[in-house]
């Protein structure tokens, strides 16, 4: 693993913790553009908070490429997946991490897609 790399990982791994931290005292600061949680490969990135909204961005399978700032989550389409299910989505900008930019508007990802913790996390949008 590069350093970037790992990098990268422990800032997923303490936003998370941070997410769920401040989420259960209601105080998360998760808007701010620097705070980032790392999605999991092959997620789909929605215009809306269900499944048959349209796709504008699939992460591949490309591992600790793309993350989300400025979250916030809503309650959208129940979606199961193996032995998770959740109807807890997550609302910010994608970003790629090897381009470093931003998604032009706010999009969806399914909580199950997104390395945060126990869903809900965070605060709601």
């Amino acid at each position: 693993m590069s350093q970037r790399t790992a990098r990268r990982a422990l800032a997923g791994v303490a936003a998370g913790a941070a997410l769920v931290m401040f989420g259960a005292t209601g105080t998360a600061h998760a808007g701010a553009s620097n705070f980032y949680v790392s999605l999991q490969t092959n997620s789909n990135v929605r215009t809306a908070p269900n499944t048959s909204s349209t796709v504008v961005l699939n992460t591949g399978w490309t591992v600790d490429r793309y993350y989300m700032e400025g979250l916030c989550y809503v309650r959208g389409q129940y979606v199961k997946i193996g032995t998770y299910g959740t109807d807890v989505w997550y609302h910010g900008h994608v970003v790629d991490g090897q381009l470093k930019e931003p998604t032009r508007h706010y999009v969806y990802v399914w909580g199950g897609n997104v390395n945060i913790g126990a869903d809900p996390s965070g605060r709601p949008c």
